[in-house]
């Protein structure tokens, strides 16, 4: 195996992996006790089944389960785990129910760290709203720009795109640039665009729009590749914000019950701030067991886990990362070094997240028809990355057994990202020949034969409940009644048996994973929205997905989609002690009652995280870090 060069970020995380420094939980408490520890809730009842869902067939719900090495060792009856393992430990657990560890399979948690310090536009319905919220903000110092985002590109498309003019009166030096709640368009005033050398000739970049008035002046929204000539402008956070960043959101997910998730796009300068961490938590256990760790299976540390610690470890819940495949040095060494396997499942590298369209809300998806509610073809689709590059891409990630997983919005998109893998596949034997766990990510708008296909050739489904519920308000008038029911369609994929997974995509739409269930099961908006109307028919009901289903794509799917089932995702014996505690049982609720439900406890490896009070959901959010570029 070629040899990475050294410094890279990829040589350090090679040896970050061969020490085994993932041992530690990530916690703020104290390493997995190598000791058997038994979990015990109270037994079933014929009201309220409770006790531990395992997700495993032959023993969906037991009473108790012991755990040592950050393991579980054995599940079963409260009476026989602790007749077996006579003087272990025995922690009671508080709540009704205990689930695995839910897997967010596509975040963008460095991003959501970064928005505590954007201003917040997200409720903002005309410009003037967007100043008044800019106003009120400290102004920025130095070099510094005003950053905003949540702004909802699709909403604004239906009534017209804004324009800069009333931010250029209240901001006529200052650069001011509001990220829509999407990503796929960008706000900024002239003083941005001048920054950017962004004037009356400046030609539309490849993959992007930079839209204009009748008089050729652009109006400051700059959509799909376009946004990346103001982007790349605003000062970028530098590793300290980045870790703080990310640190902040892996708390806030860890109080949300996410134990896992597999972060999307992860660029050169994101990668280092992970890796950063990871060795933090290395330092921290070379402290605590005195000798350096040179094989994981020696580490000793014989700590008890109800005790409370003191440790501040870099990584609180494990990452997995899909590196950004739109970055041609980042792929070249990737590809050059190889995967990353952390034995201990702390932080991985073995994926690329492609960009190829764009988002059906701000028309910039590719679809096979023109858009339902665009007469005059106003629409800017748009290839954020070629297919030949695509295809390139995809034979290198499969003789270097890395996955794939491609950003693709409408069935344009979808269609030419499955011929590319099917063409790759086929030219090296074939889709049953590979282990490679391909992903069409979002897969929004499918083509009837596509669903079918996706299962044939191994390709999973990564999906998103909360874009369905969001879109639900003009969804059909971009696609029309008919092409609609080809769209966010997780049942037409569970019935062609094809992988399916759920994620937040975070942050946008809402996205614990209590809203992601609800979402999943329902189908309409969250009761505490604004807009919830409780007489409402769900969004294409006929595509919701029961709680099982739901929450299977949420951890035992997950699990399969980052290469670790047997490992994560179900509570059996062998896998890692990463679970949550409910307060109330999913299975013994109403449907619309989900959203109800509280994360009481979140354990990985068999210990519990001790959550910050700021990174608490009914807290303040961490405000550490600078904006984002």
């Amino acid at each position: 195996m070629p040899t990475p060069r050294a410094g890279s970020v990829f040589s350090i995380l090679a040896g970050l992996s061969a020490l085994g420094c993932a041992n530690g939980p990530g916690l703020q408490s104290q390493g997995p006790p190598q000791d058997p520890v038994v979990y015990v809730l109270p037994g079933p009842g014929e009201a309220n089944p409770g006790g531990i869902v395992t997700l495993d067939p032959r023993a969906p719900r037991v009473e108790a389960m012991a755990v040592a090495g950050g393991k579980i060792v054995a599940t079963g009856s409260a009476a026989d785990i602790q007749g077996n393992y006579f003087g272990a430990p025995v922690i009671r657990l508080p709540g009704a129910v205990v689930l695995p560890g839910i897997i967010d399979s596509h975040t963008h948690a460095r991003q959501l760290g970064m928005d505590a310090l954007r201003v917040d536009v997200s409720e903002c319905e005309t410009v003037a709203c967007m100043v008044e919220r800019l106003v009120a903000e400290p102004a920025p110092t130095g070099d510094r720009w005003l950053v905003g985002q949540g702004w909802d590109e699709g909403a604004w498309a239906n009534g017209g795109y804004p324009d800069r003019a009333e931010l250029d009166a209240a901001f006529p030096e200052t650069p001011v640039v509001l990220y829509s709640r999407h990503g796929f368009a960008t706000l900024a005033n002239g003083a941005a665009l001048e920054r950017a050398a962004i004037g009356a000739r400046t030609p539309n970049p490849a993959g992007g729009t930079i839209l204009r008035d009748p008089e050729g002046r652009a109006t400051g929204v700059l959509l799909a590749g376009a946004q990346a000539l103001v982007r790349d402008r605003v000062p970028p956070p530098d590793l300290a914000q980045r870790e703080a960043a990310i640190t902040a959101a892996l708390w806030r997910l860890a109080a949300a019950g996410v134990t896992t998730i597999h972060e999307a796009g992860v660029g050169q300068e994101d990668l280092r701030a992970f890796v950063s961490l990871a060795e933090r938590d290395f330092d921290t256990l070379q402290g605590l067991s005195g000798d350096l760790i040179t094989d994981p299976a020696t580490l000793s540390i014989q700590l008890d886990p109800s005790a409370p610690g003191d440790i501040d470890w870099g990584l609180p819940i494990r990452v997995y990362t899909l590196l950004d495949g739109n970055d041609p040095q980042l792929v070249a060494e990737a590809l050059e070094r190889g995967p990353i396997v952390d034995p201990r499942d702390r932080l991985v590298a073995r994926g690329f997240k492609v960009f190829y369209d764009g988002s059906l809300g701000s028309r910039t998806a590719l679809l096979a028809q023109p858009y339902a509610d665009d007469p005059h073809n106003q629409a800017h689709p748009a290839e954020r990355i070629s297919p030949r590059a695509i295809e390139d891409l995809a034979e290198g990630a499969l003789e270097r057994g890395f996955q794939l997983a491609v950003h693709s919005i409408g069935d344009a998109a979808n269609a030419t990202v499955l011929d590319i893998y099917q063409r790759v596949l086929e030219r090296h034997g074939g889709a049953s020949a590979h282990d490679h766990r391909w992903r069409l990510e979002h897969a929004q708008v499918m083509h009837e034969r596509d669903f079918q296909r996706t299962a044939r050739l191994g390709v999973i489904a990564s999906m998103q409940p909360s874009h369905a519920v969001g879109d639900s308000a003009w969804a059909e008038q971009r696609l029309g009644p008919t092409r609609v029911r080809r769209a966010y369609a997780w049942r037409r994929f569970l019935d062609a048996d094809a992988h399916l997974i759920f994620s937040s995509d975070l942050p946008g739409e809402p996205w614990t994973p209590v809203e992601t269930l609800y979402f999943a099961v329902n189908r309409t908006r969250l009761p505490t929205d604004p807009g919830y109307d409780p007489g409402a028919l769900p969004f294409y009901g006929d595509q919701a997905v029961s709680l099982d289903e739901a929450l299977t794509a949420m951890t035992l799917e997950g699990a399969f989609a980052g290469f670790a089932e047997g490992r994560l995702g179900a509570l059996v014996p062998g896998a890692w002690a990463d679970f949550i505690v409910l307060d109330a049982d999913p299975w013994v609720l109403r449907p619309k009652q989900l959203a109800d439900l509280e994360v009481l406890g979140t354990y990985v490896a068999g210990v519990e995280l001790r959550i910050p009070p700021k990174a608490r959901l009914d807290g303040p959010a961490e405000d550490t870090a600078a904006p984002s570029q």
